[in-house]
């Protein structure tokens, strides 16, 4: 009692003094990793240079000090970048000095909470261009990126004025430009280049509006919510982000219902859609359904799998179905993708090898058999992450169409945003340091109209970015720009006067089931939406990807409609015809000028190689877009990418807090600058014992469910100087519903120690569950042992 009596008079005095003097400094934010804003204020009277520092609270002498933190010439009201060494102690306090060396100003004590950065396990990624860094899964490094810009002494007026330009008002141009005013930046606009905010998210009305329910969605159309792996149900999480941008536009435009987003159920599947191959009609004068094709075989014919065909999936199915992976991608795809890159594939690398490679050369498949299966020149990345996505036990989609959710950024951006300003040019002056991006009226004009930024986001795919005369860059960037394969997609939605597919003896309510062997149709959806309801509805009567939408860019539009209006009758009968309204979309994303592509289909090897180029600015230039993620051909991959290039801006001009609120808001994750340990918990020095030392003995059945051993910093004296003890348990179980099972104590080592001291902590599990915990540095264990002691809760 004594030694917190006397260190509670400590902070007070700590407090006491540095409110007399004339500079008053502040953190307002955790200290959770190496870096950290200091907040600095001056007395109106007090005119000098100031030097600030870190260490002991009751120092008195500027060299005394553990490290310099930085200097200040200017007496306004600034922020400091604090970039924390490794060796940082807690509770030491932030000192200002004087052009001699006199104190004038010292901070409270700062906890901080830092996990230790040595060594590195088996699952972390090196450092290096052929493994991949942190952006592979984690996001980025912050300390290198602040350092290579020399800040210090941040003047946070000057920099949230700074004029940015938002080049693209897509989904993820929108998302950067939320995030950036949010951030309280004031002098940010967007330009895009056509006539409508959106980009790929293209709700198409074939009559009347959005709820009349005659439309079909050109672009993306659903989002996957849960999945069931391992007997439990998962949230597919890095989807979440659209729900909880739906809900932030929402409170922004107070639900007002002009610009409210509603989500119903999205139909992916339906057991009544129509199985039609080889013209194999039933009496009825319709193909069977899936069902009844599922029963009855005899009305379909397939061709014997041989035995190497057969070997070749069970050996595939090993990691491709492997449910634990799989559950991994649901709750954080940003680990799982890091795994994949490193440990995919047996430990070779996930990203070195393409699916036809892999089978053929690795796994010694015959041609014929790996063709079969499919395989292709890409990796199996997007084949794992698709399987996770399109295994959904539930979907969602928007009510009145996707349209609404860029609809909804109208208020916010309306009057920063410049429409029909194509950008061609881009140039970097180096003397003011400007992004200058020029434009023409029109392509017939030969005089450039131009405006110069102070930094340039590009939200665009890079099929329209590869089009720019761009200064010069480094020579990845480049290749990205110019190499990233991008893949076409085309859709035919056809309106009709009824919906008489919900009329059949077996009816068809939604889904993507309808399936035919007519070339070139490739996918049919029916509506998710107003089911039962009266009046004209629309048909998604044809979604088709890669090959076929190239092969489709040769036929004149009012051709390939009538094709697949063709198609539609041969499926549904002459229903299909007589109930045709003769409107139609015919949206073919490689023609359009705005986009020249469906979505980025990254070859063999891009991911790896050019994901880390993306989290660097150039020449002030950042680019965003679903191209620049690790997933593709999603809204949610656009939207990701929008908050790390908001934030990677924040960390460009030194506005550390605004970037840390903006990844615990959007992404509920943390920036932690430096080398994760991942074996600190499990190391035998002079301070620590290992984990198997202890006694753990009541036993907990968690079956599949897991034990995460989590590691907690408490700084303490021993003999030796400093000790680091690390323990406590975290558990999800149904006993507790997942939320752990309350306070644990680090007592791990204690005999090493001067003075005993505890730290209790609220251990948080939930069904992010392993993946996340093991970006952090926790291992997972299963079926342990766990003693529980009176008094000191779960050790």
């Amino acid at each position: 009692m004594s030694k917190l009596v006397l260190a509670l008079l400590a902070n007070q005095a700590v407090s006491a003094l540095g409110s007399t003097l004339p500079v008053r400094l502040e953190t307002r934010s955790e200290i959770n990793s190496r870096l950290a804003n200091i907040h600095v204020s001056f007395d109106s009277r007090f005119r000098d240079d100031v030097t600030y520092t870190y260490g002991l609270c009751d120092g008195l002498r500027r060299h005394e000090a553990h490290h310099v933190v930085g200097q200040s010439t200017d007496t306004k009201d600034l922020r400091l970048v604090w970039i924390l060494p490794e060796n940082a102690m807690s509770h030491g306090c932030i000192s200002a000095w004087d052009s001699q060396g006199s104190l004038v100003g010292r901070s409270e004590p700062q906890p901080i909470r830092t996990r230790s950065l040595k060594k590195r396990g088996p699952y972390s990624i090196q450092m290096t261009n052929e493994t991949g860094i942190e952006t592979l899964g984690p996001w980025f490094n912050g300390v290198a990126l602040l350092e290579s810009k020399n800040l210090s002494a941040v003047d946070v007026e000057a920099a949230k004025s700074k004029e940015i330009a938002v080049v693209g008002a897509g989904m993820a141009g929108l998302m950067t430009y939320l995030v950036l005013h949010q951030a309280g930046m004031t002098n940010v606009s967007i330009i895009e280049a056509s006539q409508r905010l959106g980009g790929r998210v293209h709700t198409e009305y074939l009559s009347g509006g959005p709820f009349d329910y005659s439309y079909q969605e050109m672009g993306p159309m659903r989002f996957p919510e849960t999945v069931e792996y391992l007997n439990q149900t998962y949230n597919i999480t890095d989807h979440q982000l659209v729900f909880q941008l739906a809900d932030e536009m929402n409170r922004l435009n107070h639900h007002d219902s002009n610009f409210s987003i509603e989500f119903i159920p999205w139909i992916q599947s339906s057991p009544n859609g129509l199985y039609y191959r080889n013209g194999f009609r039933l009496d009825t004068g319709l193909p069977p359904t899936v069902s009844q094709n599922s029963q009855n075989q005899s009305s379909s014919s397939s061709s014997p799998i041989s035995p190497s065909r057969e070997t070749l999936s069970e050996r595939l199915d090993a990691f491709l179905s492997n449910e634990t992976f799989l559950a991994e991608i649901a709750t954080n795809i940003y680990e799982a993708h890091r795994d994949w890159i490193v440990e995919g594939l047996g430990g070779m690398g996930g990203d070195t090898w393409s699916e036809f490679a892999y089978m053929v050369n690795y796994l010694n498949a015959t041609l014929e058999d790996a063709d079969a299966l499919g395989a292709t020149d890409s990796s199996f990345w997007t084949d794992l992450y698709d399987t996770v996505y399109f295994s959904a036990a539930t979907w969602r989609t928007i009510d009145g169409g996707l349209n609404r959710l860029p609809l909804s950024f109208h208020p916010l951006v309306d009057n920063v945003t410049t429409m029909d300003r194509k950008i061609e040019r881009v140039q970097w002056h180096e003397d003011s340091e400007k992004v200058n991006l020029q434009w023409r009226n029109s392509y017939t004009d030969r005089t450039y109209q131009n405006a110069s930024y102070d930094y340039a986001v590009f939200a665009l795919p890079f099929s329209i970015v590869k089009k720019f005369r761009m200064p010069s860059m480094p020579p990845l960037i480049s290749s990205a720009i110019q190499n990233l394969t991008m893949t076409g997609a085309c859709k035919v939605a056809l309106e009709y006067e009824t919906r008489f597919w919900e009329h059949y003896e077996n009816p068809i309510f939604g889904g993507c089931s309808t399936s035919t062997d007519a070339p070139g149709i490739g996918t049919i959806c029916y509506p998710s939406y107003c089911l039962n309801c009266t009046g004209r509805a629309a048909i998604l009567a044809s979604y088709v990807s890669e090959d076929w939408s190239t092969r489709w860019l040769s036929v004149s539009e009012e051709e390939h409609v009538q094709y697949v209006l063709d198609a539609m009758a041969e499926i549904h009968g002459q229903v299909a015809y007589d109930q045709y309204t003769g409107r139609y979309n015919r949206r073919c994303w490689t023609l359009d000028e705005y986009e020249g592509g469906g979505w980025a289909n990254p070859s063999i090897g891009q991911h790896q190689l050019y994901i880390p180029e993306y989290f660097k600015t150039y020449n002030n230039m950042i680019f965003v877009g679903e191209q620049t993620s690790y997933t593709h051909a999603w809204i949610s991959s656009a939207l990701e990418s929008g908050i790390r290039g908001g934030v990677q801006l924040l960390l460009e001009l030194g506005l550390v807090d605004e970037a840390k609120a903006t990844v615990e808001k959007w992404m509920a994750r943390w920036i932690e600058i430096g080398k994760l340990d991942r074996e600190a918990c499990f190391k035998d020095d002079a301070n620590t014992k290992p984990l198997r030392n202890m006694n753990m003995t009541r036993a907990l059945d968690v079956q599949r469910q897991f034990v995460a051993a989590r590691k907690q910093y408490i700084d303490a004296e021993t003999p030796h100087g400093h000790g680091y003890v690390y323990l406590n348990l975290l558990a999800t179980h149904p006993e507790w519903g997942g939320h752990g099972f309350g306070a644990a104590n680090s007592l791990w080592g204690m005999e090493e120690l001067a003075g005993q001291r505890a730290e209790n902590v609220t251990p948080i599990a939930s069904e992010v569950g392993v993946p996340l915990y093991r970006s952090i540095g926790f291992e997972a264990v299963k079926n342990v042992t766990i003693e529980m002691l009176d008094g000191l809760g779960a050790v």
